[in-house]
């Protein structure tokens, strides 16, 4: 498509993320926007606060009144939208998956070599600041070869929207879980910082809260990378304090990160010393915990792909092994042995 072309947006899914996506497009100048919500007040929540047209109902969306579907639906509802998208030509960008519903269609649509679609799974942590520090850390041999390291990311599921029940919300029911929902999502940004993916796997997922719901709140997995890595990582929706927190152990010093503390902490086994770097803190919308940066340039490089300007980061191969990776997990803490993904 030429740079210069104008595109219209639609955006199916109207809640938490797709508002956020429409603050994202306006923030890389993207102005021509419809969306719809199988809910009404947020349908009318959007078109207030936000000025966009909208919907009312799916069946009236006329394909050639859009160029590009931003799919911000709960997961469950991803591989019909992702059909739809293939079946009228249409860019689309999908948030994080829970399910490989309409990964096939995708694959098929790449055999394609008349295909011109640009197909983009959320990769939003590849663009977190942070992320990108620690990574160009890692590349440089700052802590020498990397041997192994422990992740825990924890915050308490009904803080995730504190404007909302939890248990309203798809992210507390057992098949699209917070827990499964997060391992997948955080292997995007670890696989790329350990410049690999992983190979076996082991550990639980299961519910040991008493939050009203029948969903898992904590996975605790063992992994061994292709590169021979091995890791920890720790993903619940129980802890009462949000954090992130990494450690990486390296032949010749260790990383240390905490989002919460706004620094990376590098020590230096030969000079016995630790330095440690500020990480700036971005923009915070009022009632979401991680900055709007990302999100924009994640949506920027979409854009720029469509443009031809650039390629997408991440791509619907790398995220079904990911989606593998949690379904041998699930596997393993029901026979209690590693699993090969």
């Amino acid at each position: 498509m030429n740079k210069n072309s104008h595109l219209r947006f639609f955006i199916v899914g109207l809640g938490s993320m797709g508002k956020r996506r429409i603050r994202n497009l306006y923030a890389n100048s993207e102005k021509d926007i419809v969306g719809f919500d199988i809910r009404p007040d947020r349908n009318k929540e959007a078109q207030e606060k936000y000025g966009i047209k909208v919907v009312e109902n799916f069946k009236d969306v006329l394909p050639e009144n859009f160029d590009v579907l931003i799919i911000s639906t709960p997961p469950e509802a991803h591989g019909d939208y992702i059909r739809f998208a293939i079946k009228h030509k249409k860019h689309f960008f999908v948030e994080h998956p829970v399910f490989d519903d309409g990964y096939q269609d995708i694959f098929a649509e790449k055999r394609r070599k008349d295909s011109m679609i640009v197909m983009a799974p959320s990769c939003t942590m590849l663009f977190y600041q942070p992320v990108k520090m620690i990574k160009k850390i890692l590349d440089d041999g700052k802590i020498g070869k990397i041997l192994a390291f422990q992740y825990h990311m924890g915050q308490y599921l009904p803080d995730w929207h504190p404007w909302e029940d939890y248990r309203d919300v798809y992210f507390s029911k057992k098949e699209t879980s917070a827990c499964r929902e997060m391992l997948p999502f955080e292997l995007i940004w670890l696989n790329s910082v350990m410049d690999s993916r992983v190979a076996e796997i082991a550990g639980t997922i299961t519910k040991v809260s008493n939050l009203d719901m029948d969903a898992d709140d904590i996975a605790l997995a063992n992994v061994k990378y292709e590169n021979g890595i091995f890791g920890n990582i720790i993903i619940d929706v129980i802890s009462r304090k949000p954090f992130r927190t990494l450690r990486v152990l390296g032949s010749d010093g260790i990383l240390d990160w905490e989002k919460f503390s706004h620094s990376i902490v590098v020590y230096d086994a030969k000079t016995k010393q630790s330095e440690t770097t500020t990480i700036p803190q971005g923009h915070l919308e009022p009632g979401y915990v991680n900055p709007e940066e990302q999100y924009i340039e994640e949506i920027k490089a979409f854009l720029d792909t469509i443009a031809g300007k650039g390629k997408y980061p991440h791509s619907f191969e790398e995220n079904l092994h990911n989606l593998k990776t949690l379904y041998a997990l699930e596997k393993a803490y029901k026979s209690k042995t590693y699993q090969s993904v």
